[in-house]
């Protein structure tokens, strides 16, 4: 029960700062939105960023490594879709999104419920990685 109510509270926790990344975003607040991302994944101990690893090792630290459940994988996978949007550099913009893809891929076949908007971000980064 204790770990249920822990699970919530970071999950709540980490929404917040998705949403303040979004509207830092779209302000034009690079800085500040940075700033929330580098506190999203501080939130989450991840020490190696998803950014600066290949999909590959990405996957084994947040699903094996840290046991990060398909909620946390959802929310992280829209962080770096931000992230991908903020990026300048086409390569890295395309590598965020990537991963982001891979991330959302994995939690919708795993997932029991269904999501109209978690196949829209699919769609939408499938469109960017075409």
């Amino acid at each position: 029960m204790f770990e249920r109510d822990y699970l919530m509270r970071q999950l709540m926790q980490l929404f917040e700062v998705l949403q303040k990344i979004m509207r830092y975003r779209k302000k034009g607040e690079k800085g500040k939105a940075l700033e929330q991302v580098q506190f999203f994944y501080a939130s989450l101990k991840l020490e190696e960023l998803p950014g600066k690893l290949s999909v590959e090792e990405m996957m084994k630290l947040l699903v094996y490594d840290k046991k990060l459940t398909n909620e946390q994988l959802e929310l992280l996978a829209c962080v770096l879709k931000e992230q991908g949007e903020m990026e300048e550099s086409e390569t890295l913009r395309l590598d965020c999104f990537r991963k982001a893809w891979f991330l959302l891929d994995k939690v919708e076949r795993e997932s029991v419920t269904f999501s109209m908007d978690r196949l829209m971000r699919l769609g939408e980064l499938k469109e960017y990685l075409n």
